[in-house]
């Protein structure tokens, strides 16, 4: 019942300012495209939420998975620190952090699909807004949306604004800093430019107890700079040229090793009650090495570890666009042309012990993905809109990794392992709604897509001065996926029974991907193809105002039918004789779970808005695989009737902002944020107390705070910021290096930020 009396204190505190009002304000009007038209947020019968370009530039977000924090049940998988972040919605999503698999809840940065996970750390800057679609969208965005669909769409340029632009500076705790501008101009009427650009800098705020010296560890190094032209042919006829481009040589988050063995290596009487202790238990290093560094010796915040300081980026990528709008009168034209080169260099240790177990050096993966779509989009139809589309895409990866294995005492060996794969897709989609009359409608969607995989020139070759292993495990492999099941879509339907109401039913069939294991595989059955996912939605929703427009209420139940679940089970493997982690289909799930949104802004008040959102989620294994998965001691159990992970029973956020004025000129903002998560991965999801002490991630909550002062024509701001302000001590990530080790991602504590932003 924690989170029950968290959630009154929070809202107790949300509602206790009490102040004169003169007069009352109304909710604005939210415009997003997740249908791929312009449309009020509450005529949209879709689970959506939605940031503007003032929220997200008060936010703090410097990347699109800072705002995983401010929407209820969405997860973030980031097994490496903010390396390589994949998005979990409702519970679905495939827990993967190589660079051929894709996210089970796709990107699409103005229209343009991201098809890698490691392309999720594109920055967050000069944003129009980002739209966050929950439940399966198989029918306008296709492939690998099982889980959902994050839309960014960036600040295009304008013919009718002439010359505009901000700057946009921080500074922060660490020595954090940030850097972020656009500038746009019209040349006439038929030519308009945007330039932006930011830079995120310092903020290392860990050490290493491996070194003597304080390592202020976490240094982010990104840039980012974005170039628009915008050409108006005619009055009909518009194209949109885009580049972008970047780096990020960040160092990332050094993890931070839970203790689980006594000091001869059996598993400590603590773990096999249920929990890590750092004053009871030892690390492997400890055992190995009673000389190290004791696990007591590093700060539960994560701002001490026993982990050496080697995490690190080396990420660059340049991406071309091309819109073309053309309006046909009856309808609208469009032609979408993307592609993106992007490198991913990564290195990564795996164990955080100060004597190497597992490292991986020398990680270099590039993907080169384009796409072409067209589509055909209804204009002013009273009863029928529709929408036609086609989409192809290709995608080349080439990855390759150096495992190193020579400080662990059994191994003591290196090895390599690489791939190339091509992918290859196209669809064909349809969306109709038919407005029966003023209060009802249906609508639909159907997609067929076709998609093939290849992969070859597989290896995994060893390194191996004891003769260990064999010289090579794997070598020279080759083999193909293909879409099993081509067709996704939904059916719906709305009723409207005022001007503020929406109630909407929908049934919905979305899938993720099949493909290969793109880690460090022993035998050619590893890399064989695991299927594709698919989730059947039942969903009936509601959108509604209420009080003249100062109250929104928004809610939704659904439930899943989850069939061939994407994921990892671990496994007992006879040619390392440890535990490896197994990517496969692990059999169907069940998920239910309800949603509810509200926004006020009390008449009794002025300038004050709450808001509040609330996910409640179960989500189980129904006929799963019967291969048993295990714990860390070997105990076995297979997975039917455990809670999935990354999908917390309940989680909420709450809000309340304040703004008045100071006198004419001045007016002041008083913002004040918490969010809360149940446990992501939880008892009822491990197979044993050792299991949980080894894997568990337990719930946390966070409290942010913003105060600011602007003038009244909108022309400047400054502002202070504080983030974690409880100092909560949590868990990002719990992981495992498949030899000895389970650390985990210590979330990072407290911190605070001096803005200053100016308009023009």
């Amino acid at each position: 019942m924690q989170y029950k009396k968290r959630l009154a204190a929070a809202i107790t505190a949300a509602v206790a300012i009490n102040i004169p009002i003169s007069h009352a304000a109304v909710l604005e009007e939210v415009i997003v495209s997740a249908q791929k038209r312009n449309e009020s947020l509450q005529d949209v019968p879709i689970a959506v939420a939605a940031f503007s370009q003032a929220e997200l530039k008060k936010s703090g977000a410097n990347a699109v998975q800072d705002l995983i924090e401010l929407v209820p049940g969405i997860e973030l998988f980031d097994d490496r620190g903010a390396g390589q972040p994949t998005w979990v919605i409702r519970g679905v999503g495939l827990a993967d952090f190589n660079s051929n698999n894709t996210p089970a809840s796709a990107i699409y940065y103005d229209d343009f699909y991201l098809s890698s996970n490691v392309m999720g750390g594109i920055g967050l800057f000069d944003i129009e807004r980002v739209e966050i679609l929950k439940g399966p969208q198989g029918g306008l965005y296709g492939k690998n949306t099982s889980g959902g669909a994050i839309l960014i769409h960036s600040q295009a340029p304008s013919l009718q604004d002439g010359n505009n632009g901000y700057l946009k500076a921080s500074y922060g705790k660490w020595n954090s800093s940030t850097l972020e501008g656009a500038v746009g101009s019209s040349f006439g009427d038929k030519v308009a430019i945007r330039l932006a650009a930011t830079t995120h800098q310092g903020g290392g705020w860990q050490d290493s107890l491996a070194t003597a010296k304080d390592d202020e560890w976490g240094d982010s190094d990104f840039s980012a700079y974005r170039a628009q032209l915008l050409f108006q042919a005619n009055e009909n006829v518009d194209v949109l040229f885009k580049f972008d481009g970047g780096y990020d040589r960040s160092e990332t988050t050094l993890l931070y090793n839970q203790p689980v063995y006594d000091a001869v290596g059996n598993f400590c009487q603590a773990a096999l009650n249920g929990k890590a202790d750092e004053d009871s238990c030892f690390t492997f290093g400890n055992v190995i090495d009673p000389s190290l560094p004791l696990p007591s010796e590093q700060d539960k915040d994560g701002t001490k570890v026993l982990s050496p300081p080697t995490n690190e980026l080396d990420n660059s990528w340049q991406a071309y666009t091309m819109h073309i709008n053309w309006d046909m009168d009856f309808a609208t034209f469009t032609a979408i042309t993307g592609y993106i080169d992007y490198e991913n260099k990564q290195e990564f240790d795996f164990d955080a012990e100060a004597p190497n177990f597992l490292n991986e050096r020398d990680g270099d993966a590039e993907i080169k993905s384009w796409s072409q779509e067209f589509r055909l989009t209804s204009n002013n139809s009273e009863k029928l809109d529709w929408l036609v589309g086609f989409s192809y895409a290709e995608d080349e990866i080439s990855d390759s990794r150096r495992g190193d294995l020579t400080d662990f005492p059994y191994f003591q060996t290196s090895s390599a392992r690489g791939f190339d794969q091509e992918n290859q897709s196209w669809s064909t989609y349809v969306q109709l709604k038919y407005q029966f009359n003023d209060h009802w409608a249906a609508n639909g969607s159907l997609r067929y897509t076709d998609e093939e995989k290849e992969i070859f020139n597989v290896y995994h070759l060893n390194e191996d001065p004891f003769d260990i292993f064999p010289d090579g495990f794997i070598n020279n492999v080759k083999t193909n996926y293909e879409l099993e099941h081509n067709y996704s879509g939904h059916l719906g339907l709305d009723w409207t029974p005022n001007e503020d109401v929406l109630v909407y039913g929908k049934i919905t069939q979305g899938f993720k991907s099949g493909g290969f294991f793109g880690g460090f595989a022993f035998t050619e059955d590893e890399v064989q193809p695991y299927s594709e996912e698919r989730v059947l939605s039942y969903e009936v929703g509601f959108k509604s105002n209420w009080l003249d427009n100062t109250l929104r209420v928004n809610g939704d139940v659904f439930f899943y039918d989850y069939q061939e679940v994407q994921g990892f089970s671990v496994v007992e493997s006879d040619i390392t004789n440890t535990q490896l982690s197994k990517l496969a289909n692990m059999g169907d799930a069940k998920h239910l779970g309800y949603e509810l949104d509200i926004i006020w802004l009390p008449q009794a008040v002025e300038g004050l808005k709450l808001a509040g959102s609330f996910t409640w989620l179960d989500a189980k294994f129904t006929e799963a695989d019967k291969t048993p998965v295990f714990d860390p001691a070997g105990n076995t159990q297979t997975l039917d009737g455990l809670d999935r992970t990354f999908a917390p029973d309940f989680s909420y956020t709450l809000q309340a902002n304040y703004r008045w004025m100071l006198n004419d000129a001045y007016e002041a903002e008083a913002e004040l944020g918490y969010n809360w998560r149940d446990d992501i991965v939880s008892k009822d999801s491990t197979i044993s107390p050792l299991d949980h002490a080894a894997k568990g991630q337990d719930s946390y909550g966070l409290l942010n705070a913003r105060l600011s002062i602007a003038d009244v024509e909108g022309r400047w701001e400054l502002a202070l910021a504080g983030k974690n302000l409880a100092n909560e001590e949590y868990a990002a990530r719990v992981t495992t290096d498949d030899v000895v080790t389970y650390p985990l991602v210590p979330g990072q504590p407290r911190s605070w930020s001096i803005e200053a932003l100016y308009n023009w």
